[in-house]
Formats: structure tokens, C-alpha cells, sequence
């Protein structure tokens, strides 16, 4: 009997400890200080894969003069066109903020709120990327969905 008991307490704590760390990696989200002074960015933590040489990942900026909303494309080259849709609607992009020179660094694209949330909520919106056209994945908007709810 007792030799149950112990081996049923050291199978409940090695199941406590493999539920933990995974419930603890099941979040992509993190809420940091900055950029700037007074400001917190809720950001995906790890981008999600687009295509073969892109990956992206969502952020929100509260700050003391309002929000930013931006989708952060790696990979992405200065020459590349970048557009979003809805249909046959262009989605209005707010600013572009390319690499540098040597192509070295990620793509931002800020949207307005607005925008930002159509992407989250409609899996029919596509990202243009030169000549590639993605749909979002449904995990990227989830998260998008819920740094709104964090940032707002």
C-alpha cells in the first residue's frame, strides 16, 4: 500500500512538472516596457512562418499619447511590394518602415486600429509580398485578437 502511495505522489509530480512548463509555453505573448518612455509593447513572442523566407509577428504600443499597431515582417526585402487586402479592397497602411541599406532588419507595417483589427478578425484579409500572396494563420490573428485586448 505504501509502495502505491509513493509511486502515485511521484507520478502526479512529474506530471505536475511537464504541465507547467508547457501551459507556461502555450502563451506567444509578452507585454515589455517601451520603446519609448512610458510605453508598453504587447508583442508575439516567437513570429509565426508566412512563407518559405518570411516570417511575422504582431505588436501593440500603448504609450501616453495613444496606440500603435504594427505587423513586423522578417525577411521581407526592401524591394519587395507590401500590400494587405480584403478582397478586392486595399487595406490602408498607415506607415512602411523598410530595412536599411544592407537590407538588415524587419519590415514594419503600422496600421490604424481599425485595420488592425479587420486583419485580426477576417480570415479572408492577404498579405502581399512582391509576388507572393498569404493568408494569415488563424494562430497569428488569435494572438492579434487578444494584444488588442491587452493593449486597449
Amino acid at each position: 500500500m505504501l509502495s502505491r502511495l509513493v509511486s502515485l505522489l511521484v507520478l502526479a509530480c512529474t506530471a505536475t512538472l511537464w504541465v507547467a512548463p508547457a501551459a507556461a509555453q502555450s502563451s506567444n505573448l509578452d507585454t515589455i516596457e517601451g520603446p519609448g518612455s512610458g510605453e508598453r509593447t504587447t508583442l508575439m513572442v516567437t513570429p509565426l512562418r508566412l512563407t518559405d523566407g518570411v516570417s511575422a509577428r504582431a505588436l501593440g504600443v500603448r504609450s501616453p499619447s495613444g496606440t500603435r499597431w504594427a505587423l513586423t515582417l522578417i525577411g521581407a526585402s526592401r524591394s519587395d511590394s507590401l500590400r494587405l487586402t480584403l478582397g478586392a479592397e486595399a487595406l490602408p497602411i498607415n506607415d512602411l518602415q523598410r530595412p536599411d541599406a544592407e537590407n538588415v532588419g524587419p519590415t514594419h507595417l503600422y496600421l490604424s486600429q481599425e485595420t488592425f483589427l479587420t486583419v485580426a478578425e477576417q480570415s479572408e484579409v492577404r498579405l502581399h509580398i512582391g509576388d507572393t500572396t498569404v493568408a494569415l494563420p488563424a494562430e497569428m490573428r488569435t494572438q492579434m485578437r487578444q494584444i488588442f485586448a491587452d493593449v486597449v
